[in-house]
């Protein structure tokens, strides 16, 4: 099954070689964190940073063709019990009408000290 990185210059680029999101079979595979297209996280709270990685999934997708109600579903990474109310705010705020499944985790770390939520996405774009 052939596959392809998409890529788009409204997300953060890091310096490692691996592909921003990619698409196989229909499906489309992203993963983001709270960073601006500069590399710097959201400034403020959990909330900032997840409207950033929600902001950073969907130019992605959008990039792809599709749009956020093509998300199926999502794996959210967050790095205190103490986030998980107002990340859940903005993260329903943004999957108002016919949410995704979801899985939730409370880990110890994200990379940076300064990331506080990753959003692990699945998209269906149709058949490739």
């Amino acid at each position: 099954m052939p596959k392809r990185a998409i890529a788009s210059d409204k997300v953060f680029k890091p310096s490692l070689p691996f592909a921003q999101a990619t698409v196989a079979g229909g499906f489309m595979f992203v993963c983001s964190t709270g960073r601006d297209v500069e590399g710097r996280f959201a400034i403020g709270d959990v909330r900032a940073q997840t409207q950033q990685t929600l902001d950073n999934i969907r130019a992605l997708i959008e990039e792809a063709g599709g749009t956020m109600k093509d998300v199926v579903k999502c794996t959210v990474y967050v790095t205190d019990r103490a986030n998980w109310a107002p990340m859940n705010e903005v993260y329903f705020a943004n999957f108002a009408e016919d949410p995704p499944h979801r899985v939730s985790c409370i880990v110890t770390g994200l990379g940076s000290p300064d990331c506080l939520v990753e959003i692990d996405a699945t998209a269906y774009l149709g058949e490739a």
